[in-house]
């Protein structure tokens, strides 16, 4: 019994992860989750994490063809 949902569940399951992962969601997310990042590193006192964490995040965005849309 089981098995059998688990195959009658798994395509749906996996339609809905290809929804999710879709390019327009990750670049969509992508931004969302930088920006939150990025405000919350130049929010803070430290300046460290100014040098370390931007420039990944910059790199990530060019790499993943997620532009700042701010």
């Amino acid at each position: 019994m089981n098995d059998f949902l688990l195959k009658m569940m798994l395509p749906v399951v996996m339609q809905i992860i290809e929804q999710l992962l879709s390019e327009d969601n990750i670049r969509k997310y992508g931004d969302q989750l930088f920006d939150f990042i990025e405000d919350a590193v130049t929010s803070s006192k430290t300046t460290i994490d100014d040098a370390t964490v931007l420039p990944v995040i910059e790199a990530l965005r060019k790499g993943l063809g997620i532009p700042d849309n701010d």
